[in-house]
């Protein structure tokens, strides 16, 4: 009885192998930065500054997903190259007076999304984790000697969101939270400091499926 059992389950297990679906494929797209929060402020004695998120240009991503499907569930992780460009506006209250600077920050990263979905038709919805992995970043405030940056190894997030799959095109809108707060690489005279909350993006993606 143990043996037939057992025979069952692997009978079970071979027949959800054959009937699962595999893909694979290249996707890319745009990303914009959202952010609301009243900025950095920094006054220990020495430095009179406000640093405050102005906007960001839009993000790029490209990569490689693959997906494995087996009754309208489908699992998908991915590898994506992400570009991103902050501006930002620095003031300093010295006693000369007000100075205030615009800059750029552009930061790099490998996204590792692990999506998990449902398919009805060519619809689709899916959430779950991502992990940013840092790879490199420019400032225009190198030359600022009391401003730095520390970036972590990773970083983590989540995705939610919506897609299309019509012939080979994968079609897709997410959102995506972060859950540490913006700007946590930014120390000023070696002092850590951060905006105080997680920022959040908007994801458009296209995919084709080999």
């Amino acid at each position: 009885m143990r043996n037939l059992l057992l025979g069952c389950l692997l009978l079970v297990c071979l027949q959800s192998q054959m009937n699962a679906q595999f893909e694979f494929g290249i996707k890319g797209g745009l990303s914009s930065v959202d952010l609301i929060s009243d900025g950095i402020k920094v006054d220990d004695g020495i430095n009179h500054l406000q640093l405050d998120f102005v906007n960001s240009a839009y993000g790029h991503h490209l990569g490689l997903y693959s997906r494995v499907s087996f009754l309208g569930i489908y699992l998908e992780p991915a590898a994506l190259f992400n570009s991103n460009m902050i501006n930002y506006r620095l003031t300093d209250y010295s006693e000369d007076g007000v100075l205030t600077v615009l800059f750029r920050e552009k930061y790099y990263s490998v996204d590792i999304p692990l999506m998990v979905g449902i398919k009805a038709g060519i619809f689709r919805l899916y959430g779950g984790p991502v992990a940013h992995m840092h790879i490199s970043s420019t400032s225009d405030l190198t030359n600022f000697s009391n401003y730095g940056q520390k970036f972590r190894d990773a970083s983590y997030g989540y995705q939610a969101g919506f897609g299309f799959d019509i012939w080979k095109l994968r079609l897709e809108v997410a959102y995506e939270g972060n859950l540490s707060a913006f700007g946590d690489h930014i120390t000023i005279d070696g002092q850590p400091y951060n905006f105080g909350q997680s920022a959040s993006r908007v994801l458009g993606s296209v995919g084709y499926k080999f």
